[in-house]
């Protein structure tokens, strides 16, 4: 019996060092899309190669300038210099802009939170709603927002 309340302790005490852990950790690794800026180290303007130091190589279907980690529900573009020029959130991502827009709300909430988009675009079956000034552009589909793009504010 003193054998498994030993046992027993030491597994409790390390499940409570696990899940404070845990805790914290996921404070570090809050979600929050800041618009023109990015998200934790995948920022506008990062380098190709501290990405991979942080997420590991990116998914064999990137090519060219695209990098992508679908499992993450991230990808980027990168200018000649290999600098992150535009950042793609998905909605495997499961974020949240800083403004508060997630991933399936609908247009007209979008609208509410940013304002008139300063410029639209239909394509296939989809439109995108761009806020140049803010440095983020929204893609919707079927009214509700499935893809996050972040890059710097233009004037």
């Amino acid at each position: 019996m003193l054998r498994f309340y030993r046992a027993f302790s030491c597994a409790l005490i390390v499940l409570v060092i696990w899940t404070g852990t845990g805790r914290a950790y996921a404070q570090r690794t809050q979600r929050t899309i800041q618009e023109g800026v990015g998200w934790d180290r995948f920022l506008v303007g990062a380098s190709a190669n501290s990405l991979i130091d942080v997420f590991g190589y990116p998914d064999k279907t990137s090519n060219g300038r695209m990098m992508r980690w679908d499992k993450l529900g991230l990808n980027c573009l990168l200018n000649d210099k290999d600098e992150v020029i535009e950042l793609r959130f998905e909605k495997r991502f499961k974020g949240v802009t800083a403004s508060g827009v997630t991933f399936g709300m609908p247009v007209d909430r979008v609208r509410k939170i940013y304002g008139d988009a300063e410029k639209m675009d239909w394509r296939g079956g989809g439109m995108k709603f761009i806020w140049r000034s803010r440095g983020i552009l929204i893609w919707f589909h079927d009214n509700a927002v499935y893809q996050i793009v972040i890059f710097r504010p233009q004037a």
